[in-house]
């Protein structure tokens, strides 16, 4: 991994210039916007970071110049997108996820059923998705650009100190991280409205959700197959054992598992289902994911021995393209024997390839400079920039910022309800998506921690 240095205010400064990145997750999301927000500052120009939710409150309350969304898709955002424009405040969508192995997903992704939206600036993750944006908005002016993946940076030096330091004291025993991907089992057990709502945007759109309730059922089976791989792993008695839920998943039951293992076993096994993902990679002798999933293309950039078990291969959630990339295992049985290949063998050059080609194509062969040359686009954007008319802002916007302040020196997240314990306690099924909502949510504590570790981390 190539050595680099942060780059350091250069002089170029644009005062009064302020950008609101809203993030959407903390675990997944924070870092990266926290790095892209040191970049910035690096160009003289402030950025602010919000919850999601606040998007309408930010305007009022930081006058920004910019405000980069995660998607513009949904009829409320396509509507305050224009308003945005209307008012002079640029908008960017830079996307939590931006492989799409299906057609149909892409092209949905990339404009086909949601036109309509301002996006002044959009941020890629390859070239793929570039030309289907650009082939599905011909007429558009928004300036696509490919930009590689952000938060992949924390794998290389010296963002990668940021997140995480080298233990001194190495386990003798191997280090298996065992990543789930059962991010929709839990609508099993609930009320169907709550998947319908969830998968409405897409069921009629893109054939590969057309009978999401058997991928739920799939998710739901799979998860529960799992625990066949985990027993094989633990009862192997060879390996130190991180278990890692998806960010989506509920951990009950994994936790019920861990308290069924002897005391024996239970040592050399915890979980971890809230630190950022990056950490645990670098710390691993070895990858495990369940079917298609993200961490294993990370690993294969940190360079760790990648094995992915396969459950039905559901059309959702199983792709064989990247699954070129790591070892296959179907059968518990065999899992011990697909980790010691990977842990002692050296990978194939076909395998090596393969990783190599799929890099390329859909993560812009990461380099370590994702959130700088976003930086770089935005200060650009900037240079010379006009003052957003702010006549325009009504009472509405005012109240708005009001609430998300006043929130904010209360440590909350602006969609703070003090009643959700008390609703998710009595209607747990209603109000279970309400609250995982929140959980996932940056709060003002979140985000001062997370630019005092950046700032701390580089200097030592």
């Amino acid at each position: 991994m190539e050595n680099r240095q942060p780059q350091r205010t250069n002089g170029d400064v644009r005062a009064g210039k302020n950008v609101i990145i809203l993030v959407d997750s903390k675990t997944r999301d924070l870092d990266v916007a926290t790095l892209i927000a040191h970049h910035l500052g690096a160009r003289g120009i402030a950025c602010h970071l919000e919850p999601l939710e606040a998007f309408r409150a930010v305007l009022a309350a930081h006058r920004p110049d910019m405000i980069i969304f995660n998607h513009l898709m949904a009829s409320h955002l396509v509507a305050w997108s224009r308003r945005l424009a209307e008012m002079g405040v640029l908008t960017a969508v830079l996307p939590n996820e931006g492989i799409f192995y299906d057609r149909e997903q892409l092209e949905y992704y990339a404009g086909r059923h949601h036109n309509g939206a301002h996006i002044d600036y959009f941020f890629c993750w390859n070239e793929v998705h570039r030309r289907a944006i650009l082939a599905q908005n011909p007429q558009s002016d928004t300036k696509v650009e490919v930009v590689g993946v952000p938060r992949f940076d924390f794998y290389f030096e010296p963002w990668s100190r940021v997140v995480y330091r080298p233990d001194p004291q190495r386990s003798v025993r191997p280090k298996v991280l065992f990543c789930t991907n059962f991010g929709t089992a839990y609508f099993w057990k609930l009320p169907r409205e709550q998947a319908d709502k969830l998968f409405a945007p897409w069921k009629d759109r893109i054939r590969i959700y057309s009978d999401y309730w058997r991928s739920i059922e799939a998710q739901w089976n799979s998860r529960e197959h799992a625990f066949d791989f985990l027993n094989a792993l633990v009862e192997a008695d060879k390996y130190e054992i991180l278990l890692r839920p998806h960010p989506m998943e509920e951990t009950t039951i994994y936790e019920k598992w861990l308290n069924t293992l002897p005391p024996s076993r239970r040592q050399h096994i915890r979980m971890d289902a809230t630190s950022n993902i990056t950490p645990l990679i670098l710390d691993c002798d070895l990858q495990i994911s369940c079917e298609t999933c993200t961490t294993a293309l990370e690993s294969w950039i940190a360079g760790k021995p990648t094995v992915e078990l396969l459950f039905d291969r559901d059309q959702l959630w199983y792709f064989e393209e990247p699954a070129r990339g790591n070892f296959p295992c179907d059968e518990p049985g065999r899992l011990v024997q697909f980790v010691e290949k990977g842990l002692h063998e050296p990978l194939s050059p076909e395998m090596a390839e393969a990783r190599r080609n799929h890099l390329e194509k859909w993560c812009s062969t990461p380099d370590g400079m994702s959130s700088e040359r976003i930086a770089d686009i935005v200060a650009k954007a900037l240079h010379g920039k006009e003052a957003a008319d702010w006549s325009r802002l009504t009472v509405n916007d005012y109240r708005r910022s009001i609430k998300l302040q006043g929130l904010r020196s209360l440590g909350l997240a602006y969609h703070f309800d003090p009643l959700l314990p008390f609703k998710r306690t009595v209607f747990p099924s209603r109000y279970s998506v309400k609250d995982w909502t929140y959980k996932k949510s940056i709060k003002p504590r979140d985000v001062e921690n997370a630019r005092r570790r950046l700032e701390s981390r580089l200097g030592s």
